[in-house]
């Protein structure tokens, strides 16, 4: 080859690496500044609504609107957590345990889900998996958690010994009192779902991740505290969807898992019937799989040092519809 010839190839060669360079590293900053926000809407009657166009959508961030560039209603698959309150009354936890079955149902073989349960520790049942066998297992390893009644259980006297047994024993033996009344259990809910949320964030990011949390909402001692969580949630996109156990009617919406599942985008469930409770596990996880999502490149100046808090409103063209989606999310610098 001919040295002009030569050094003109060696040009060009560079001048391919460096467009496909930039291109990448634009197709990158575009995934990062990327605000993606899954938005739920039910009709008057609790149903989802489907049918809806971007053009039926409107965006807020810290009251500017913002232009929409992405979106799509497809289901997506999920990575999901089930994290169950392993110190409910015994009679509200036999009800869980009775409807198991219903709760592998839920999910389809595209979705992947791992297990915890938590009272005043937090321990893991299984790794995430999409064979529901799996999943079974880890569930039905539930049924082996007897809840004894402590000063908090409702409708009934203490016992010696707090929390859960198995086969009779306390389930965590550093947890056994000498004899006497019980105290309340300190129940580390946030804690637990700090945890749950540290490993969701792990999960591919194209899959929605969710934590469906199926708890009183009593919470004792804990290391982090509501806004520690709530920052953890929003900053890797988890929704919550919580199933709300023994609590009064008036005192739900002051409820800390109505809080999680409204600032998160996902929904709550307070039941006590088991039908109820059946229905409300097919109920969040169709939610969460059958959602708007909404994207776009925010209009605001990123900050300079720190991640800063923007708050996000969704609105809709047509009335009549109630619309859930995450309160807002942490806009990094650039």
């Amino acid at each position: 080859m001919r040295p002009k010839a030569l050094v003109l190839c060696k040009a060009l060669i560079v001048i391919l690496l460096a467009a496909l360079t930039t291109s990448a590293q634009f197709q990158i900053r575009t995934r990062v500044d990327l605000v993606v926000v899954p938005v739920t809407v039910k009709n008057s009657g609790g149903e989802l609504t489907a049918g809806l166009t971007k053009a039926d959508f409107r965006v807020y961030e810290n009251g500017r609107e913002q232009t929409i560039t992405n979106f799509t209603a497809d289901p997506v698959p999920l990575s999901v957590i089930v994290l169950v309150d392993s110190g409910l009354s015994p009679t509200t936890f036999k009800k869980i345990q009775n409807t198991l079955p219903a709760l592998t149902e839920a999910f389809s073989a595209f979705d992947e889900v791992a297990v915890y349960r938590f009272d005043t520790h937090l321990a893991k049942l299984s790794e995430f998996s999409n064979n529901k066998d799996a999943v079974e297992t880890a569930l039905a390893r539930l049924k082996d958690i007897e809840p004894v009644k402590t000063t908090d259980s409702m409708g009934g006297a203490p016992f010696s010994t707090p929390g859960p047994l198995i086969n009779g024993m306390p389930a965590d033996p550093s947890l056994r009192l000498p004899n006497g009344p019980a105290p309340k259990l300190d129940k580390i809910l946030h804690d637990a779902m700090f945890a749950a949320a540290d490993e969701l964030r792990k999960r591919a990011p194209e899959r929605r991740r969710v934590m469906v949390v199926v708890s009183d909402g009593r919470a004792g001692r804990n290391e982090h505290n509501y806004d520690q969580v709530l920052h953890r949630l929003l900053e890797n996109n988890i929704e919550v969807y919580s199933i709300g156990m023994d609590q009064a009617y008036l005192s739900r919406k002051f409820s800390v898992l109505d809080k999680y599942s409204k600032a998160t985008g996902g929904d709550a469930f307070f039941l006590n019937a088991t039908d109820s409770l059946e229905h409300s596990y097919s109920r969040a996880a169709e939610e969460a799989r059958n959602q708007y999502v909404l994207g776009y490149l925010s209009n605001n100046e990123a900050p300079a040092a720190e991640p800063i808090y923007r708050q996000i409103d969704v609105r809709l063209a047509r009335a009549g519809l109630k619309v859930l989606h995450r309160s807002g999310y942490y806009q990094v610098p650039r």
